[in-house]
């Protein structure tokens, strides 16, 4: 929580306290409801992110506030990228609050995954909380020119939007990961379980669970190299019990996150599919 939304919390707080001791004391926290940014939505560098949604309160709102940072290390190797932040309290009022702003993303931002929180304060001090999820919290992605291209394909090289594969046989995938200026410093590469969102299909919303493969490869200097080559020691088998683990909505996918050597991280994803 940020310096201001502190300050705006003990201000209202010693409002409430100076009110008479026979009114019935407000306990409950705001309520906030987003529509966007939804988790995993992508904005380019340089672009407009549009933040919607809406605040309830049983006896009346305060303020509340937008805070966006970075999930990564930040470390770059002297290009004029940097990680995007942004922090702004607004007041409210009433006991609903539209949420309706707009945030100008930096050109210069470094792509890669980026924490997008909303939190708000009543007039009685009471304010929402990371503790009880009742503070909205959720992962967005940057992007720009210069990130690393995941590039998916089978073994002629066309590119391909899902992999075939059959159980108990070791899994072959193909590709190609390019940075688009400058280098590549290393590669994550995962097959596990990831849970579908009902409402939306981009390559940054699901969640991870558990992987049944996950191996970091070093690949400092390199400015492309091919998936075949670095899982070329690899043996990813699929057992028909793995598929039986999995819980209603999710599927085995492989999931690829690149960072390269401006600080830059890239990720993809790409469904595979079991005669």
């Amino acid at each position: 929580m940020k310096k201001n939304f502190w300050i705006a919390l003990f201000a209202v707080t010693m409002i409430s306290a100076c009110e008479s001791d026979d009114n019935t004391p407000d306990l409950t926290a705001p309520v906030i409801e987003m529509e966007e940014p939804f988790p995993g939505d992508s904005f380019a560098a340089g672009w407009t992110m549009h933040v919607l949604g809406e605040i309830t309160d049983d006896e009346g709102l305060a303020s509340y506030n937008i805070t966006i940072h970075d999930d990564f290390d930040g470390h770059t190797h002297g290009r004029v990228l940097e990680a995007f932040s942004y922090d702004q309290s607004f007041v409210a009022s009433g006991t609903m609050q539209e949420i309706d702003q707009e945030i100008e993303i930096t050109e210069t931002a470094t792509a890669g995954p980026y924490h997008f929180v909303v939190q708000a304060i009543d007039e009685a001090g009471n304010t929402t909380s990371f503790a009880d999820g009742s503070t909205i919290e959720s992962e967005i992605w940057i992007t720009n020119d210069e990130m690393a291209l995941i590039h998916f394909e089978d073994a002629n090289g066309t590119e391909v939007d899902e992999y075939e594969a059959e159980l108990g046989v070791s899994l072959a995938f193909y590709g190609h990961i390019e940075d688009q200026e400058g280098a590549l410093d290393h590669v994550d590469i995962q097959v596990g379980h990831v849970e579908e969102s009902e409402e939306h299909d981009h390559s940054h919303e699901r969640v991870l669970e558990d992987a049944i493969y996950d191996e970091e490869f070093e690949v400092e200097g390199a400015t492309s190299v091919t998936i075949e080559s670095l899982l070329a020691n690899a043996n990813i088998v699929v057992t028909q019990s793995d598929l039986d683990a999995l819980e209603e909505g999710e599927h085995l996918y492989l999931i690829i996150t690149v960072k390269d050597e401006d600080g830059n991280y890239s990720k993809n994803q790409i469904a595979i599919h079991f005669d």
